[in-house]
């Protein structure tokens, strides 16, 4: 059974206009996203880590440890 058989006429007709613009834009995203991939490759796997300093990360772990340790009061004193 093909799952087209359940469809109305105006469903089967929407369906291939949106089939046949597809396939009519289908070489431009292929482009599109092949453009997008090599761009993407040129940076490296660590091209958005270049852009923090060990001075950020350090905040930021520090922040993650205090706001723990706040949370862990706060549930600890809760509990009793």
């Amino acid at each position: 059974m093909d799952g087209v058989d359940g469809l109305s006429p105006q469903e089967r007709l929407v369906l291939a206009e949106i089939e046949l613009e597809l396939r009519h834009s289908g070489e431009r995203l292929a482009s599109r996203l092949n453009e997008f991939n090599e761009r993407a490759a040129e940076g490296g796997p660590r091209r958005f880590g270049d852009h923090v300093s060990r001075g950020e990360v350090a905040v930021v772990a520090a922040m993650v440890l205090i706001l723990t340790g706040i949370l862990t009061l706060v549930i600890v004193t809760c509990g009793k």
